[in-house]
């Protein structure tokens, strides 16, 4: 297995890159940065397509809608903005295009956001130790739930859209029922700030990772431990499975890609990463393909190779 990905770069961004979200239905990429901006970017081509301004600082999280007609952001002003994602070409490209919707009642940072499976619900969390659910149709909120023991940094939906899952600086990873907002247990065993969480795509099994530089997993129904991966070089930002669940990546603080076999565990891939800091990152829908935003103000899109 070669050390060196081939690796692609997206350039435009004029600060760090925090948060990357691919689309689902075509080959784009959308972008959150700390130039207060997001950026739509055409993977084949490697070129822009649009740039949305309407955050008035740090861009720290992105979710796009199932259909791939909306975007939501957060960022360090404490909002959420919604974006509709266009379908043809700007006509005046150096034209920003602006928010359809703004989502307030955090009272600090917002680090991530997600929409439900049917779009029609976000999840967001912030540094004011609250996870928020939203109504997209009526830009209201349905409820806040109570106050976690820290900032929580990442949120993620279930597939089937019933259950929440979220992770904090308290090192908690909790799952909660959407219908009511109720806590349903936690899954012990960081040993530090949890930054991020994810499900495997069939909802029996969730990821965490965070600080202490191990990703845990845990049976959903039972709060079992199930497996540890280690190898992991830095402090995790980002966890997620393939579209299959046969893998599962880590993106760390220290620019270092490490991805994983499900089924026994063993380290399957890993490499070093272009620019010293890398922050968020993502899982093309077809699974060849890993985007991460980084320190330097780019975007790299690392092309996985052939398994031998």
């Amino acid at each position: 297995m070669p050390d060196t990905p081939a690796t692609k770069k997206l350039t435009g961004h004029t600060a760090p890159v925090y948060v990357v979200e691919y689309l689902k239905s075509k080959p784009q990429l959308l972008s959150g940065s700390f130039d207060n901006t997001l950026r739509l970017w055409d993977t084949a081509t490697l070129k822009p397509l649009e740039t949305f301004g309407g955050h008035t600082d740090l861009v720290l999280a992105v979710s796009i809608a199932p259909d791939d007609k909306t975007a939501a952001s957060g960022s360090q002003d404490k909002t959420i903005q919604l974006w509709a994602l266009p379908d043809a070409p700007p006509e005046d490209p150096n034209a920003p295009l602006k928010p359809t919707g703004e989502l307030k009642g955090h009272a600090s940072q917002v680090y991530s956001v997600a929409f439900s499976p049917d779009g029609k619900t976000l999840a967001s969390v912030s540094a004011d130790k609250t996870v928020r659910l939203w109504d997209i149709a009526t830009l209201k909120e349905i409820r806040a739930l109570p106050e976690q023991g820290g900032p929580v940094y990442s949120v993620a939906f279930s597939p089937d859209g019933q259950t929440l899952l979220t992770g904090g600086g308290d090192k908690t990873v909790r799952l909660y029922n959407v219908a009511d907002g109720k806590e349903l247990r936690q899954f012990p065993g960081a040993e530090d700030a949890v930054y991020t969480v994810a499900y495997h795509p069939d909802g029996k099994t969730i990821a965490a990772a965070g600080l202490d530089k191990v990703v845990r997993t845990w049976n959903v129904d039972s709060g079992e431990p199930a497996t540890a991966f280690s190898g992991a070089r830095g402090d995790i930002y980002r966890v997620q499975y393939n579209s299959d669940g046969s893998q599962l990546m880590a993106v760390t603080y220290a620019a270092n890609l490490a991805i994983w076999n499900t089924a026994d565990g063993k380290l399957h891939y890993q490499t070093d990463l272009p620019g010293r800091t890398t922050y968020g990152a993502a899982w093309s829908p077809n699974a060849q393909q890993i985007a991460i935003g980084a320190e330097d103000g780019n975007v790299y899109l690392i092309d996985l190779p052939k398994p031998s």
